[in-house]
């Protein structure tokens, strides 16, 4: 099958554990960029967590924050930010149990908390120079389209409890992504095809992560990376080979497309 646009999670499929793109992995971007297919990254972070990795593998077109932003070179497509009065409680919740938040816009992530060791630990693990700048009440006046929760695993459930209309994933031991409830890598993957015109059956999508399940079911050829955990691999299509073992390259050539 000829298809015709090609999705990549980040974590786990771009980079390895140590957040380094292997060399073939970004031999096979360029050769499919070559070939004139349209090479997307569909991630959970924000816009600006991926600069580095967008710039290295010169891919300008996103679906972000899971699902719930995406760009096609440079422009708007898809917008689904939380909605305001869930930002308020939100904030109001961590400031009072003492828990860090970083919300991530279009064009920046802000922290509620300067220089707090979980959120320059957790850049520091992605390999952010830029830590986020503190502006703890940009909610009010830019949209946000995902928060991010510092806190470790015994202390999230309250705010599982208290957000049903937010889907919590834990990223990281020490912080976890909140975003809509309705919004998915599938969803935002979903936008971006309408407004280029293309079937779900002619995109091909890689991932890793339980929030790339959806996505993985969605597109017409679904791959989840050897290192994804079996319930990953149940929603795919294929499975390919560990992101360290030639893992793009060997699933782009199993369906025809290097």
């Amino acid at each position: 099958m000829p298809y015709k646009v090609v999705f990549f999670d980040i974590d786990g499929t771009l980079v390895n554990e140590d957040k380094v793109i292997p060399d073939d992995t970004k031999e096979a971007v360029a050769r499919l960029k070559e070939r004139g297919i349209d090479v997307f990254i569909a991630t959970g972070r924000a816009p600006s967590q991926f600069r580095a990795v967008a710039k290295t593998l010169q891919i300008d077109s996103f679906v972000t924050c899971n699902g719930g932003y995406a760009e096609y070179k440079g422009k708007p497509v898809f917008g689904r930010p939380i909605p305001r009065d869930v930002l308020k409680r939100i904030s109001e919740w961590a400031e009072e149990h003492e828990h860090p938040l970083v919300y991530a816009t279009a064009d920046a992530c802000y922290t509620t908390v300067d220089q707090h060791p979980y959120v320059n630990e957790a850049f520091d693990y992605l390999q952010i120079v830029e830590k986020p700048a503190y502006r703890p009440t940009v909610w009010t006046d830019t949209n946000v389209y995902q928060v991010y929760l510092y806190c470790e695993e015994p202390e999230e459930k309250p705010y599982v409890q208290a957000f049903p209309e937010l889907r919590f994933i834990r990223a990281h031991k020490l912080y976890l992504d909140l975003f809509p409830s309705d919004v998915s890598k599938a969803g935002g993957i979903e936008a971006m095809l309408r407004h280029l015109n293309i079937s779900p059956k002619d995109a091909v999508a890689f991932g890793d992560g339980l929030n790339d399940v959806q996505m993985l079911s969605y597109v017409g050829m679904g791959i989840a990376m050897g290192n994804a955990s079996d319930e990953v691999k149940a929603y795919s299509a294929m499975t390919t080979k560990d992101v360290n073992d030639g893992g793009i390259v060997y699933g782009l050539n199993a369906i025809g497309l290097l």
